[in-house]
């Protein structure tokens, strides 16, 4: 897991981490994203090694064993080809094109977790991490929010489905939503995680107009929310816009994630919330000094958190240094 830090510049608690990917994991430990996705050995041997370059490099702690899961397990469950290129990320072959007719949406069913070969997959490297570590790692349930699977299993089609087949609509979000409930119970159970709250990724819902909220995304979110429950609601979506910001109040959403949303400033974001250093931007082009400038004023406008999004290769290390460096320059800070 990501190392998380606190920092006081003000009366408001800001955390920082480094959010490192498998991308850049596996360029540390001189691995290939498919073997890491796709061979437990590998997973976990990458994984101890980015750990402990990371270590000596920055004086940090970046990721423990755990099985990688990845996001398309839902969308595999519900007729998905999930493919593993050989260096980059995994990746739906036929997105958009799972369900091409009405008659196919109408047939959709909820999966049953027992019968999705990708997640028992999941769980058969977990067995090898247990028998290697002599510890029960953690493993992800692999689901996108209802409104991003919807659309990678329907297309462009699901979009124009809201005004001509709402009934369409209602049916395939009913389908997607009860599959993610299915299996986030289902890979709780097995890693006897009592109830903790719902992070939520649904990048795709700011495809759909704030006015058509209430029917098509509030609903959904608000049953996620309450079959998964009781704990802390975050939501992680990059296409938001300030019409659909108070719906995050109305659901009691705890702290929003934007990612790298270039839109949405401070000003308009009512609750705590998470701003990025960015990638490319900032830690690939970037230089220390504008660095520390970036980080500084994420502080002055009051974000809630502050996350290193190291997620391509070839970062400076100087950079990542500067980035822990100023983090906890402002850990040491007390109020006022």
């Amino acid at each position: 897991m990501p190392d998380s830090r606190s920092t006081s510049r003000s009366v408001r608690r800001v955390t920082w981490s480094l959010g490192v990917s498998p991308e850049v994991l596996t360029e540390y430990a001189g691995t290939s994203l498919r073997a890491y996705y796709t061979d437990a050995r590998t997973m976990l041997c990458t994984q101890l090694e980015s750990a402990r370059r990371f270590r000596e490099l920055y004086g940090v702690e970046v990721v423990s064993p755990h099985v990688a899961t990845p996001a398309y397990v839902g969308v595999a469950a519900l007729g998905g080809e999930v493919i593993f290129p050989e260096d980059d990320s995994p990746m739906v072959a036929n997105q958009g094109r799972v369900l091409p007719t009405d008659a196919s949406v109408a047939r959709l069913r909820v999966p049953t977790p027992d019968d999705s070969p990708l997640l028992q997959r999941q769980l058969d490297m977990r067995h090898f991490f247990e028998a290697e570590t002599g510890r029960r790692p953690p493993t992800g349930a692999g689901q996108e929010g209802p409104i991003t699977s919807a659309v990678l299993l329907r297309g462009e089609r699901f979009l124009m489905d809201l005004l001509e087949a709402p009934h369409l609509t209602h049916h395939l979000l009913d389908v997607v939503t009860e599959t993610y409930i299915a299996f986030v119970r289902y890979v709780r159970a097995i890693n006897s995680d009592a109830a903790s709250g719902v992070g939520l990724a649904d990048d795709f819902a700011g495809l759909i107009a704030p006015s058509m909220w209430p029917e098509f995304v509030v609903p959904y979110w608000q049953r996620l929310f309450e079959a998964l429950g009781p704990g802390r609601r975050v939501v992680h979506s990059e296409l938001l816009r300030r019409g659909h910001l108070r719906y995050l109040a109305e659901l009691g959403v705890d702290h929003f994630d934007p990612g790298v949303d270039q839109y949405l400033t401070a000003g308009e974001i009512a609750i705590p919330f998470t701003e990025y250093i960015w990638p490319v931007r900032d830690l690939l082009l970037g230089t220390p000094e504008s660095i520390r400038r970036q980080y500084s004023e994420y502080v002055e406008v009051g974000v809630a958190h502050v996350d290193a999004d190291v997620s391509c290769r070839g970062i400076p290390q100087e950079n990542i240094r500067a980035f822990i460096a100023v983090a906890r320059e402002y850990e040491s800070m007390r109020p006022g």
